[in-house]
């Protein structure tokens, strides 16, 4: 009897520490990172790994990565990203160009992830938040400078979404900071050099933010002007492999004094 009492405690310990997998979200403040000038500027190879790195940061579940370019931008789409997209392609994964697609759940649903910047697009907030929170990603260029109201307009259209990940951009651009090199240690900034950038909205995270954080600022020291965040609410493997080792324990526990 004690020893199923405590195997329900465990599998209740279990439920609440282990949170739902959700998807990531990576946030650029400006989108010449991704143009054909932001691989000329920073070099092919820092921005082709910057590139793979964020797509496999985005494809939660692993193997072949489908993600849909839901942008008219020029970082994204056109003829001057097509460094952009072949550094997707190279790196094994599949894309969708279609910035007119409406943004229902049910059509997000199909790909790990989705590259918007630029605007106005037929966003959708609540489908948005509900795709990452169900375990798709997002990747967002900002200072793009074509929306309405200039940056405050640009950085209101993207916090109403941010919001919910403790995630912000400031409402005016921050002139920074042509090829900037990278000091950040995080995954999506592995074997890169240095990136470039060519004004955009400053970063922060606001709240507590334990799932989001600033992985690459200006200046030596990581104290400048937040350039890249992450939003990471996936669990390490470790968690897994500690709490199934615990039932595991529990369960060949009980099996003992069945025996017994």
């Amino acid at each position: 009897m004690r020893s199923r009492l405590l195997l329900c405690l465990f599998l209740i310990s279990f439920l609440t520490l282990v949170p739902a997998t959700a998807g990531r979200i990576v946030v650029n403040h400006d989108e010449w990172t991704t143009a054909n000038a932001g691989f000329t500027n920073a070099g092919a190879a820092n921005v082709t790994q910057f590139v793979q790195n964020v797509a496999a940061f985005m494809n939660i579940n692993g193997g072949p990565g489908n993600f849909l370019i839901w942008s008219s931008n020029f970082s994204l789409n056109g003829p001057n990203a097509t460094s952009f997209q072949a550094a997707l392609t190279s790196g094994g994964y599949s894309f969708t160009v279609d910035p007119s697609l409406p943004m229902t759940l049910a059509n997000l649903s199909p790909y790990d992830g989705i590259f918007m910047a630029g605007a106005p697009i037929a966003k959708n907030d609540t489908v948005l938040t509900q795709y990452v929170n169900n375990g798709g990603s997002v990747y967002i260029a900002a200072g793009t400078g074509s929306f309405s109201g200039g940056a405050a307009g640009e950085a209101a259209y993207w916090n109403s979404f941010l919001s919910n990940f403790d995630l912000a951009l400031a409402p005016t651009y921050n002139g920074c900071c042509g090829v900037d090199t990278v000091e950040g240690t995080h995954p999506v900034l592995a074997g890169v050099a240095q990136l470039y950038y060519n004004n955009g909205n400053t970063l922060s995270v606001v709240g507590l933010g334990p799932n989001s954080q600033i992985i690459e600022r200006q200046g030596p020291t990581g104290a400048g002007v937040g350039l890249i965040g992450v939003y990471d609410n996936v669990p390490e493997p470790s968690t897994y492999l500690l709490l199934s080792g615990g039932l595991a324990v529990l369960a060949f526990a009980r099996k003992l004094r069945s025996r017994a």
